[in-house]
């Protein structure tokens, strides 16, 4: 009687580190993606945004495909207009990106990698979800930063 309440349970447990450990692996390909912009290797690539999603993308796991993953960089005035908000379209439940500007010398950068994580253990999903009834939860990875005063 109590053997399918522990698997059910333990089942629960992976899919939820296998959750947290998507979002540090995307973390961690975003914020060695955005060392590319704020060097400025990624401009003097003469394609900047083929850069970043090269770099990006060779940094991501099995467990998050690059298709999967939307992406915004932006360049902002200053650190507080650095909006941090994930808006969703409506009409699509997609986040909303601004499109790519790896911006210049000493510029202040915004990269942002939004995925949804679908989970499949049954009624975790409701505990997680940010959208009702899709059983699926919104993570998103922000690097803010300014580039450094590289010859453009």
């Amino acid at each position: 009687m109590i053997a399918p309440v522990l698997m059910y349970l333990m089942m629960g447990i992976i899919e939820i580190a296998l959750m947290f450990f998507a979002t540090v692996n995307v973390d961690g390909a975003a914020i060695d993606a955005a060392r590319r912009i704020r060097t400025g290797l990624a401009q003097s690539s003469g394609d900047a945004e083929t850069d970043f999603t090269t770099a990006f993308c060779g940094g991501l796991s099995t467990v998050v495909t690059c298709a999967d993953v939307f992406y915004d960089v932006r360049t902002v005035d200053n650190f507080t207009d650095a909006t941090l908000e994930t808006e969703i379209d409506e009409d699509t439940d997609d986040p909303v990106t601004y499109g790519f500007s790896a911006g210049g010398a000493d510029d202040i950068i915004v990269v942002r990698a939004m995925f949804y994580w679908d989970f499949t253990t049954p009624l975790i999903g409701e505990f997680f979800e940010t959208t009702a009834g899709t059983d699926k939860r919104l993570l998103v990875s922000t690097v803010v930063f300014q580039n450094e005063p590289y010859e453009e």
